[in-house]
């Protein structure tokens, strides 16, 4: 996929430039050859914690490692056993409760005469992820016919813990609930409630609401498959006792996505999912490859959209793993989408950060393995002190690429860089193009108009000036009558934002720069 790389324009360095680290890395946690991945991220103080799975065939195992904050590996420790298989749960599964004392969630399987017996897990660790305690939750005699799965864990302000997750009961005819429980800090159950009749309901993000309830985001769907392949975001909100008070579905007649939440700094509840828009196939529901769109909505309390935005055009199997509310208000989110080539695809890893109102700030996509073929998934990602992300996933190689199956950390700038001076936006554009600067923009911010110059070159062909924004979609095409005078352009009708602009002469791009819109700067 062709990509357009630019330069971090000067009016963006701050005093955070000298000192944000970067970094790309691909680890194991332990053998080399077995299967890795990090689905969760936990930054202490000295630096992060990526928590997910290690594997070769079985058993599968739960992963801890620490990296220091320039990225390197400082330890790696498992948990394994040889009767019982042991698993994370999704992004923002693992807490700090003090420096030395970190609580994650998960599940542990463990094979039986008659299926498998599935328990929620609670992993009690210090600071240097040595296992202190397990405790699980579920049946404890035969048969043992009863699923619990936890998701997602928060700390209320009472300080017990709120965990999400999913109740599977054998007597349900493949009916599962949405589950909420409430324990103390030493995994002491308070009270567990189950929601959804009828649907398949899975519980993937907890937070605690500005009222004193609780909300839960997650997923759901038809039962039985087929004819119903919809799948929907799900929002349940309760009180503070985890008896319901509403539920918001938020999505499509075909195959959504998850709904991960967070809360928001005026009390909100942050949504964010992929809204599936297209599925080439035939019937009443589509079935075939499910197109879909970043999705953020916010919701108040009493179940009220407040705003409700999709981004970027759809793309295969785009997938939003995870979102969470920064220092200043605005959102960041992570997930993974496909990529065709001419003759292969790939998936990108990618982080999108909006403003507090969901406007868009910026979107990036990042691949740690660049053959055009490999999976490259994130699943986490959080803002860093250096006002940096630190986002963690995996990666599924297949040739060219080499090496096994490994997990993934990444550490970006404030803006989404991989170093000062590669930033990526935009599609259809190579990886390896060269970086060129040959256009003038005043002034930066612009709020109504620019003006524009292409300076120290004379091109074969006319020149067609392109402002493309942060997904790669045109937004405005002029024709610059003569590369020696400069041009001013109306910009008035584009929204705020970061844009790329692009001259191209015939076929090649000959100069590219960027530009910010400010309505409220002042200017031309």
């Amino acid at each position: 996929m062709i990509k357009y790389f630019f330069l971090v324009a000067s009016f963006f360095i701050s005093e955070f430039a000298s000192s944000q680290s970067y970094f790309s890395k691909r680890f194991e946690y332990g053998q080399p050859g077995w299967w890795d991945g990090a689905s969760c991220i936990l930054q202490l103080s000295d630096g992060y914690i990526l928590n997910g799975a290690y594997q070769y065939y079985s058993p599968h195992c739960v992963g801890f490692c620490k990296f220091d904050l320039l990225g390197n590996k400082v330890f790696a420790k498992t948990i394994c056993d040889d009767t019982t298989e042991y698993f994370s749960g999704e992004p923002g599964s693992i807490i700090a409760l003090t420096t030395d004392s970190i609580i994650a969630v998960g599940t542990s399987l463990t094979p039986t005469t008659n299926w498998e017996h599935d328990q929620g897990v609670i992993y009690f660790l210090n600071s240097q992820m040595d296992t202190l305690a397990l405790k699980k939750y579920g049946e404890t005699s035969f048969p043992y016919d009863t699923a619990y799965l936890f998701a997602q864990v928060k700390v209320d302000p009472d300080r017990n813990l709120i965990i999400t997750g999913l109740h599977y009961p054998n007597t349900s005819n493949g009916r599962a609930s949405m589950l909420l429980m409430k324990a103390d800090t030493k995994g002491n159950l308070i009270w567990k409630k189950h929601y959804g009749t009828g649907l398949h309901y899975e519980g993937k993000s907890v937070i605690c609401t500005s009222d004193g309830g609780y909300a839960i985001g997650g997923y759901g769907y038809g039962i039985p498959l087929p004819p119903d392949f919809s799948g929907d975001p799900v929002l349940i909100k309760t009180d503070s006792a985890g008896n319901q008070q509403w539920m918001l579905n938020m999505g499509s007649i075909l195959v959504d996505t998850k709904a991960m939440i967070c809360n928001s700094m005026d009390g909100n509840i942050i949504v964010g999912t992929t809204y599936c828009d297209s599925m080439p196939g035939s019937g009443p529901i589509a079935v075939g490859n499910p197109y879909r769109r970043i999705n953020l909505l916010k919701v108040d309390n009493n179940g009220n959209i407040l705003w409700n935005k999709k981004y970027g055009l759809s793309t295969v199997y785009n997938e939003l793993q995870n979102i969470r509310e920064n220092s200043d208000g605005s959102l960041v989110a992570c997930g993974m989408t496909t990529r065709f080539y001419t003759y292969t695809i790939d998936y990108a890893g990618w982080i999108f950060k909006t403003n507090q109102d969901g406007d868009s700030l910026w979107y990036r996509e990042y691949v740690v393995c660049d053959g055009k073929t490999s999976w490259n998934w994130l699943w986490d990602v959080l803002q860093t002190k250096d006002n940096g992300f630190i986002a963690g996933g995996n990666v599924y190689v297949h040739p060219p690429d080499t090496g096994s199956h490994d997990g993934w950390i990444l550490k970006v700038d404030s803006l989404g860089c991989e170093n000062p001076s590669y930033c990526w936006v935009g599609i259809n554009q190579e990886r390896d193009l060269p970086v060129v600067e040959r256009l003038t923009i005043f002034p930066i911010p612009a709020s109504s108009t620019i003006q524009v110059a292409i300076v120290n070159i004379k091109p074969d062909f006319p020149v067609y000036l392109t402002l493309v924004d942060l997904f790669g979609n045109k937004v405005k095409e002029v024709l610059i009558p003569s590369v020696e005078t400069s041009i001013r352009i109306d910009i008035s009708a584009i929204p705020d934002g970061l844009y790329l602009v692009i001259a191209r002469s015939g076929n090649q791009i000959i100069a590219r720069s960027k530009l910010l819109i400010n309505k409220k700067a002042t200017g031309l």
